[in-house]
């Protein structure tokens, strides 16, 4: 069974690249940070539609959730391989510079940015081994 990771899948943009990946036979990975009702309504909408996934709750920006969500589903998932991966997640802290504190600048650029490299690099080998996969970057910031 091949596997898409889609951070930030509890709503909006995740939310629908998530339900037509499982539409397209993916079976999905829905990873949120906070709002795990949202994420549940988003494996509703996936399992309405015949698809199947499971929540996969960690903060994108913390390194060490990664590693330790990612190994966990690994070892519950032996033979299982994410082929896709869609870096969703996304935060904005609005405002005028002058105004803005240090700590919601590195808080935009730790999940905008370092989320990126925190999922993709863990799971890169596996697609390289395998010779097939998919990485996709965006970043949704609507509400």
């Amino acid at each position: 069974m091949n596997y898409a990771l889609v951070t930030g899948a509890g709503r909006g943009i995740g939310r629908a690249v998530a339900i037509r990946l499982a539409e397209m036979g993916y079976r999905i990975l829905i990873n949120y940070l906070s709002n795990a009702a949202a994420a549940e309504q988003t494996l509703v909408a996936i399992r309405e539609r015949g698809g199947d996934g499971e929540l996969l709750p960690f903060d994108v920006a913390d390194k060490e959730a990664v590693e330790t969500a990612l190994d966990a589903w690994r070892a519950a998932h032996p033979d299982a391989f994410v082929q896709v991966v869609i870096n969703n997640a996304g935060i904005r802290r609005d405002g005028l510079l002058m105004w803005m504190h240090e700590e919601d600048w590195y808080r935009v650029v730790r999940t905008n940015l370092d989320g990126f490299f925190h999922v993709t690099q863990p799971l890169l080998k596996e697609m390289l081994i395998r010779k097939t996969g998919r990485i996709v970057n965006i970043v949704s910031l609507s509400v």
